[in-house]
């Protein structure tokens, strides 16, 4: 399907390029349309394009917002860790010293 579609467009292209040459009595619509035709695809790029970089920044922030998810829960699970160690340990000297 991909080379009959490779082959249509050589086709088309081959044809566009002969009436140019022969210089046919339609020759100024055909280069309009060809215009058109490319500042379409330009357009189309472009908004291509556009869309990449969007997805990439929201990628980006994502994950971004993801490790920050996690590195404030590892965080907050050290410092409760560390205070639940600290009030251990004062127990175990308070009843040390009793």
């Amino acid at each position: 399907m991909i080379t009959l579609t490779f082959i249509f467009f050589l086709g088309l292209i081959g044809w566009t390029t002969s009436a140019f040459i022969s210089k046919g009595k339609h020759q100024s619509e055909i280069k309009e349309e060809v215009k058109s035709m490319l500042s379409n695809i330009l357009a189309f790029f472009n908004s291509l394009k556009n869309l990449l970089h969007l997805l990439i920044k929201d990628s980006i922030k994502s994950a971004a917002s993801e490790d920050l998810s996690i590195v404030r829960d590892n965080v907050i699970e050290m410092v409760k860790g560390s205070a639940g160690k600290n009030n251990q340990e004062k127990e175990e000297s308070d009843k040390r010293a009793a």
